[in-house]
């Protein structure tokens, strides 16, 4: 089973790692990571990634096709061609299509969520219906061969939920277990729907200031 990532300079490194960990206790699950470029890429955790294959070279057909999300890098990237070229062929021919954080965005860009149910970052999923997406405020959603999901730690929500679909709830609730999955956040403040107001208030300024949904909109709105 072939798990093939898109990585792009300073995306969010927990969007991949999150999903990737479950994914990888697959029997025979192999990784592939694509750049525009190969070598170096790096990430907005400080660590740095290194693409083994580029666009050009990279397999065909895998069986997963994951697109990890960031901030303003990945508004950025939706608007490079090559880049969402990359992404709209390679979905084509994926198995599965799996979209993390603002990761959805970009397979949303590249034609790949028109008509289909979706999530995103609560801070974006309500632009997933410029591109011709149905918005759900959910934590992970899978339509068809599609799965994505809410921001960041929801990767690993992504990546569990994906070992069930692929290789049975067997080992998906075997791989929760070893991953000690038992999430208990200290301050209770991870989404808007159970946060504070003057909390939600300083992160909805945060991300206007690198994800606007005017920008987002426009780009949607761009051939």
């Amino acid at each position: 089973m072939l798990i093939q990532s898109l990585i792009y300079h300073d995306f969010t490194l927990i969007d991949l790692v999150g999903a990737l960990q479950p994914l990888a206790m697959i029997p025979g699950a192999k990784t592939e990571f694509v750049a525009k470029v190969e070598g170096p890429i790096s990430t907005d955790s400080g660590v740095v990634m290194v693409a083994n294959r580029n666009f050009k070279n990279a397999s065909q057909q895998p069986d997963v096709l994951l697109v990890p999300g960031g901030g303003k890098p990945s508004i950025d990237i939706l608007e490079d061609k090559e880049s969402i070229d990359f992404v709209a062929l390679q979905g084509e021919r994926a198995g599965w299509l799996v979209g993390v954080c603002t990761g959805p965005l970009l397979l949303a860009k590249a034609g790949l969520l028109k008509g289909y149910r979706a999530a995103a970052h609560w801070a974006v999923i309500d632009t997933l219906d410029a591109f011709g997406a149905i918005p759900v405020h959910e934590r992970v959603v899978i339509d068809r061969n599609r799965c994505t999901g809410g921001g960041m730690t929801a990767g690993v929500d992504i990546g569990l939920t994906m070992v069930g679909q692929l290789a049975g709830k067997e080992l998906g609730q075997m791989t929760e277990m070893i991953l000690e999955y038992n999430p208990e956040p200290p301050f209770k403040t991870g989404h808007p729907t159970i946060s504070d107001r003057a909390t939600i208030e300083k992160a909805k300024q945060m991300f206007e200031s690198i994800a606007p949904e005017d920008r987002i909109r426009s780009i949607a709105a761009t051939e």
